[in-house]
């Protein structure tokens, strides 16, 4: 079964989720902090063989018009450096909003409204935003393509 890893990235933190064995859920699983982690292509690369991920999903920060601001520029070079550092692909999925739909998820799962920075909580849910959507797209397109082939057996 195939599982997949997506990341929201921040200039300092990068926000790391995972995928469910059947690929359908996923869940905030770290975050990691640019300067007292380590290296974050280390931690991917480790994750990637543990998980036995399949593909990387990476957030892309576009404006409310569409647009690439210097946010997407960077996502699109870390993106670029996982490539050419993991053996799986890495693929970009739109992100808008997510770091506020983030803020607003967590009160509900936990009782308080305030950001633990020290966690960096916010981003790794904002990571599981980004692969939730991606998942399903992915599954919304298996079914259409599955009603389609169904459409030309007829």
């Amino acid at each position: 079964m195939p599982v997949f890893l997506g990341i929201d990235h921040g200039t300092r933190r990068v926000g790391i989720a995972v995928s469910d064995p059947d690929a359908a859920f996923a869940f905030a699983l770290e975050t990691h902090v640019e300067g007292r982690d380590g290296s974050v292509l280390e931690r991917l690369a480790r994750l990637v063989a543990e998980r036995e991920a399949v593909a990387v999903i990476v957030g892309l920060p576009l404006t409310a018009d569409g647009s690439e601001g210097e946010s997407a520029v960077r996502a699109r070079r870390f993106a670029e450096r996982l490539r050419s550092a993991l053996p799986v692909p890495v693929e970009m999925w739109d992100e808008r909003y997510t770091s506020q739909e983030a803020d607003r998820v967590r009160p509900a799962r936990h009782g308080r409204a305030r950001e633990d920075r020290a966690t960096g909580e916010r981003d790794a849910i904002a990571a599981e935003l980004i692969l939730q959507g991606w998942l399903d797209r992915r599954r919304a397109e298996a079914a259409r393509q599955a009603a389609d082939d169904r459409e030309g057996d007829r």
